[in-house]
């Protein structure tokens, strides 16, 4: 018997390597045949561990690891020891819908830079989000987004000549759409929140420029620690000084951008303040104008404070212009890599308009049906956020079909694998916009199906409050670019394609690569440009 009062070094980690191991072992039976989601399909090591998602997680490839998993064990599967996942549409809205018995899971506290901030993404008590958010959607009304409409045109009109520059005699030098698009969306939205641009899609120096990609990166370790099996340590040391150390990690692009921000937002509160003392109309009403001005609906003083405010502008400008870049650099590689379907969008902008300045809003563009179905497609293909948005079931359960999920669950709608179901989308990584227009063999009840299981900007009251911001954006872009230039893909390019010797569902050719950190990594398409001949001859 060890005298533990004569216990030797050795001994002791011994006793302690020991007691790990029964303890684990312990959890792992009881996990795999004791826990209350026992009975769910599942990877073998998933069901007592949550290192296979991470692991995916780290990689980039976790919306498509579970992607696998549905294919091989159904719509509904277990992806950790106390997560469940589903792919089916109908499930999707009974998580996400309004009154769903569930809230946005505890991780996501991970998020905001300062553990004293809220912002209305990270935000988990669902009622306190459901006034942010009533909040927030006054930035993006419908009369909000008629009024940025102008600005988007603007910086269309200055890219298109970028983009095309040095083809006085040809085809321009190629352009990485990944990086341009992202240069693009990144000007538009300092625009659209601050009222100031960057022009960061212009040549030359601009210390600025990398501010997409550097933030990119920055997400990517957060993203990875949301999945991590550290994410409660890391959740306790963050009012405990590692938010400070992690600030201090930051990019320098990154760190000047949140000054900026800092900066800005205290001179337009202050602005605004002698506005509404004096009485002077604002010169324009851009996103920060409407987040200054929202008052709480229960006690009518100002919905944010400054360190909320910093938070959101953030969110809305540095993070939020990856879900139109991505959509965006997304369409370039489909319709580059598909002459059919380019040719058709070309020919439908170019008969519809006969002028540039008649491409806005309005009837004309929404009656271009295949510009429509072609973005619609986009983001069926590579929705921002392929994996899921983790939700916590509460106390009284869930009930999905004829299942009650327990209290404490974390659950979660997998959104690639959805856009990715053969049966209701059938050949899904090949893009075919044609699956979203009424005829030639489509019927109405298939459009109706796609149109029930495209989940791109979630779903319910934590759904994306920019989504007529950003179809805008991208209709108005590609119309008014259509309309102007000629482009192709960079013969021999393959940046973007799938390959065969990439992890299954990652092999096809045709279908735009990304690695999913929330943000989405991606490279190309390497694309090409030149005015179109009608123009040239004017």
């Amino acid at each position: 018997m060890i005298s533990f009062t004569t216990i030797s070094i050795p001994e002791a980690l011994t006793l302690i390597t020991v007691s790990f191991v029964v303890y684990y072992a312990i959890s792992a039976i009881y996990c795999i045949f004791f826990h209350p989601l026992s009975k769910y399909p599942g990877p073998f090591l998933a069901k007592f561990s949550g290192l296979p998602s991470f692991y995916h997680t780290y990689k980039g490839n976790r919306h498509v690891w579970l992607w696998q998993c549905h294919e091989i064990y159904g719509d509904v599967i277990r992806s950790s020891y106390d997560t469940l996942l589903f792919s089916d549409p109908d499930t999707y809205r009974d998580i996400y819908g309004t009154h769903a018995n569930v809230q946005k899971a505890w991780h996501f506290a991970v998020w905001p830079k300062d553990a004293t901030a809220v912002s209305t993404f990270a935000c988990m008590d669902k009622y306190a989000h459901r006034r942010r958010r009533r909040n927030l959607e006054y930035a993006f009304s419908d009369r909000a987004v008629r009024s940025f409409e102008p600005f988007v045109i603007q910086h269309t009109d200055r890219w298109g000549p970028i983009l095309a520059e040095g083809a006085e005699d040809g085809w321009s030098e190629p352009r990485n759409m990944t990086e341009w698009s992202d240069s693009f969306v990144f000007d538009i939205l300092c625009d659209l929140c601050f009222g100031w641009t960057y022009e960061t899609k212009k040549p030359g120096p601009n210390k600025l420029r990398t501010v997409p990609h550097d933030v990119a990166q920055y997400m990517k370790f957060t993203y990875t620690i949301f999945y991590s099996p550290i994410i409660r340590i890391w959740l306790f040391m963050k009012p405990r000084g590692i938010d400070k150390l992690f600030a201090k990690m930051a990019p320098p692009s990154v760190q000047f951008f949140m000054d900026f921000v800092a900066q800005n937002l205290s001179e337009r509160l202050e602005q605004e303040e002698i506005n509404e003392r004096t009485g002077k109309l604002p010169d324009r009403e851009d996103m920060l104008h409407y987040l200054i001005n929202a008052k709480d609906g229960e006690t009518g003083k100002p919905a944010y404070n400054p360190v909320d405010l910093c938070e959101e502008a953030n969110m809305l400008t540095a993070a939020g212009a990856d879900t139109t870049s991505a959509v965006l650099a997304a369409l370039f590689f489909y319709l580059v890599h598909d002459e059919n379907a380019l040719k058709k969008l070309t020919a439908e902008i170019r008969t519809t308009f006969t002028s540039l300045d008649e491409i806005q809003s309005g009837k004309l563009l929404t009656s271009c049906v295949y510009l429509q179905a072609s973005i619609d497609e986009a983001l069926r293909m590579n929705p921002h956020g392929g994996s899921e948005s983790r939700r916590q079931v509460l106390p009284g359960g869930l009930r999905i079909k004829d299942d009650v999920i327990p209290p404490g669950t974390l659950i979660g709608g997998d959104v690639y694998a959805i856009h990715h179901n053969t049966e209701i989308f059938p050949d899904p990584f090949r893009f075919r916009p044609e699956r979203w227009i009424v005829g030639n063999g489509v019927t109405t009840e298939s459009v109706k199906a796609c149109e029930g299981a495209v989940f791109a900007f979630s779903y319910g009251n934590r759904g994306c409050p920019g989504k007529g911001l950003a179809r805008m954006e991208l209709a108005v872009t590609m119309a008014r670019l259509i309309f102007q230039y000629d482009f192709r893909g960079m013969p021999g390019g393959t940046e973007g394609q799938g390959s065969s010797d990439l992890m299954w569902g990652r092999r096809q050719k045709t279908q735009f690569q990304v690695w999913d950190f929330m943000v989405a990594h991606r490279d190309g398409p390497m694309v090409q440009f030149r005015k179109r001949a009608s123009i040239l001859a004017t």
